[in-house]
């Protein structure tokens, strides 16, 4: 009989389940996919959004500011709008290369640079000043800094000129608005200064000469203050001096209760060593007779062994060796617990002194803060010196700030009338500049109210090249993926049927969801025939060493054995006996059968559950017997037991499992998901067909749910 799966012939005729062909992957499949890779996913995500979003955020707000200049070609409108005349203004050609002419001129080098010293360029571009490529170069030189300021903003500046028309427009464009139309205004004027410095010859050379050499004075004042203030680390020299007199006045004060402090410590850490050599070392605690024996196993012992000899008779018959070898241990146990007597203990016990330790604990305690005391009385001592030191530095700062002071007040009063003096001089020069000119201004830049801006640009940008992104690392971080995540994944890259899968780790005894998934597996196993017979004689085969197999194994070998009434053999052929171990075999076991030369022994608390005996040296799985002896050994191990499991090491660490390949009815790998590599999964699957062994299928272990419970429910 066939079992219900779909079956497939091997290449040797034997018939088993086969994995189902799917076309491709479902949407929850995806979507497990992009569970177990959201970090990937977020990553990849994050980057453009960040930068993007980096972008938006340092994405600077421009604010236009513009100014309109009027050029009056004609000389007869030089003074005056043509209120004289009774003709219409003829514009010439020449008219509009003089236009643009002028524009040329508010582009120069000479007015920018004029304007630029008039707003500051490291107030309208302080990167000039600053380190480049992110630190990595210099500033700009100093002497480069003006030129590169030009150049800078040459970029932002604009003199456009309108087609027939006599109107240049000048805009200026800046993160700051009020730097934005104070920048534009002093191109505006820088022009019409620079104009006249072309047309006219200057009457106040003298005053202006005088007024800059007494605000390079200044300057240079200030810059001894700053220096200064710098120097001894001063902000409000009154107030520092308050900060520093204060502070010396607490650190004198805490020196003072550090050391009242240390004084007290000292008397009660005295008065404890004191009252310590009074107390009593011990402490009488309790007496007590006894007739127990500790750790008397006996009748435990005889119990289980009674246990045994009444199982022992309902299975085999009366002259079975290891009945009478039962029965005589329990001869010689009777014996020792009748021949053992009951004498009486007498146990007296005296402790130490709690108070004694509560005492020295104390002392302890007072003896390290007093040494903290200590050092804390010379740390305050060396502060309260550092502040005296402060106050002296501070004295000295006073005095050299005090005549700074008052230098630069003399220093003011003489600019202030240097510049007032100037600037009506200036202001006379320009009444009479202003009768001749044939430039006026129609229009001062003000403060623009709206500004425009990238970052919604970028933004948007970000976040559609973050969906790209996200997608892209996704699609990515699973195509490079070498794990298996679901047995679909397993079955399509192993053309191997899965023939179970444990959710959320190993098995668990007594859950509902593991027992039936154990029972579908031995039914798989037991059902799958090999001609005229049932399959009972199956390797499993790990990829990759986990603790979730010996659960598996064990589940298997509990569902035969108590389930289906099969006597179970286990042969375990990995390092260290692992399986055998978590099945509680330990150390050397008493021999309860031979089978062909194999010697076996029940597995403890597990009823019709057996395992070899040193399977390594025995006539079926030893490397160095013959394969047709151990085809022909196998057989009595298959005749005597109901299923026989072999249990191997994984192929990378011993070819042991190759040779039980071809020895045993078939063979099944067992992976863990998320952690079995794909290419050893192959790499198993090819060495055990290439060994000439069958594969049945594969288990897995380690599935998780990826999904939340609120998506999942809804796929």
């Amino acid at each position: 009989m066939m079992p219900a799966a779909a079956a497939t012939m091997g290449h040797d005729g034997r018939s088993g389940p086969t994995a189902s062909v799917r076309a491709g992957y479902t949407l929850r499949d995806l979507l497990i996919f992009a569970f177990y890779s959201w970090r990937t996913i977020v990553v990849a995500a994050l980057v453009p959004l960040l930068i993007g979003g980096a972008a938006a955020i340092t994405a600077k707000k421009y604010y236009n500011s513009t100014g309109l200049l009027l050029v009056l070609v004609s000389r007869e409108h030089s003074g005056s709008d043509g209120v004289g005349t009774t003709g219409p203004a003829v514009v010439s050609v020449e008219g509009l290369n003089l236009v643009q002419s002028e524009a040329e001129i508010v582009m120069s080098d000479g007015v920018l640079k004029r304007a630029l010293r008039k707003v500051g360029y490291e107030v309208l571009y302080p990167e000039v000043a600053k380190r480049r490529l992110f630190g990595l170069l210099p500033p700009v030189p100093v002497d480069e800094r003006q030129q590169r300021a030009v150049e800078l903003l040459r970029k932002d500046l604009k003199a456009e000129v309108r087609e027939e028309s006599s109107i240049v427009r000048v805009t200026y464009r800046h993160v700051d608005p009020r730097l934005s139309a104070e920048m534009a205004t002093a191109v505006i004027t820088a022009y019409q200064e620079h104009r006249r410095s072309v047309y006219d010859v200057p009457r106040s050379p003298l005053l202006t000469e005088e007024m800059a050499r007494f605000s390079t004075d200044l300057q240079e004042i200030d810059e001894q203050i700053r220096d200064t203030k710098q120097r001894y680390g001063i902000l409000d020299i009154d107030q520092d001096i308050n900060m520093a007199v204060n502070q010396a006045d607490i650190l004198l004060q805490r020196k003072r209760q550090a050391q009242e402090r240390l004084a007290t410590v000292s008397t009660q850490a005295d008065q404890t060593q004191e009252r310590i050599t009074q107390l009593p070392e011990k402490l009488f605690d309790f007496r007590e007779i006894t007739n127990e024996i500790t750790n008397d196993e006996d009748k435990n012992l005889l119990t289980k062994l009674e246990q045994d000899l009444l199982s022992l008779r309902q299975n085999y018959g009366p002259n079975y060796p290891g009945t009478k070898l039962v029965q005589d241990k329990i001869d010689r146990l009777k014996a020792s617990i009748a021949a053992k007597a009951a004498p009486q203990y007498y146990s007296q016990r005296e402790v130490r002194n709690p108070t004694l330790d509560y005492m020295q604990s104390r002392l302890f305690e007072l003896r390290v803060e007093r040494d903290a005391l200590n050092n804390q009385i010379i740390e305050l001592e060396r502060l309260h010196q550092e502040a005296i030191a402060r106050i002296d530095m501070l004295r000295e700062a006073q005095l050299i700030l005090h005549q700074l002071e008052r230098s630069r007040t003399v220093q003011e009063d003489i600019y202030k009338e240097y510049a007032l003096r100037t600037e009506a001089v200036k202001m006379d020069e320009k009444a009479a500049q202003e009768r001749s000119s044939n430039v006026r201004v129609v229009e001062l830049p003000d403060v623009p109210v709206t500004g425009t801006t990238m970052a919604w640009s970028f933004l948007a940008a970000s976040i559609f090249g973050s969906i790209m992104m996200g997608l892209a690392g996704g699609l990515a971080a699973n195509w490079n993926r070498q794990v298996f995540l679901l047995p679909s994944e397993a079955e399509k890259r192993l053309d191997l049927p899965a023939l179970a899968s444990f959710m959320m780790g190993k098995p668990k005894p007594g859950d509902r969801a593991s027992d039936e998934e154990l029972s579908f597996l031995a039914s798989q196993i037991l059902d799958t025939r090999i001609g005229d017979r049932g399959m009972n004689t199956v390797q499993m085969l790990p990829i990759s060493a986990d603790d979730g197999d010996i659960a598996v194994i064990a589940g298997l070998l509990a569902e035969c054995a108590d389930r289906r009434g099969l006597r179970a053999l286990l042969v375990d052929l990995s390092d260290g006996s692992t399986v055998a171990r978590g099945l509680g075999v330990r150390g050397a076991v008493e021999p309860e059968g031979e089978v062909g030369g194999n010697k076996f022994a029940a597995v403890p608390g597990r009823p019709g559950v057996y395992h070899l005996i040193d399977p390594l040296h025995g006539a079926v799985f030893d490397m160095r017997c013959s394969l047709r002896e151990a085809v022909e050994n196998i057989a009595d191990l298959r005749d005597n037991f109901g299923i026989v499991l072999v249990v191997s090491s994984t192929l990378a660490r011993s070819h042991t499992g190759r040779r039980v390949a071809a020895v045993v009815d078939a063979t099944v790998l067992m992976m863990r998901a998320e952690v079995t590599r794909s290419p050893a999964a192959t790499w198993t699957r090819e060495a055990v067909l290439d060994a000439g062994g069958d594969l049945l299928g594969f288990v897995m272990t380690g599935r998780r749910f990826h999904i939340p419970s609120r998506i999942y429910k809804w796929l």
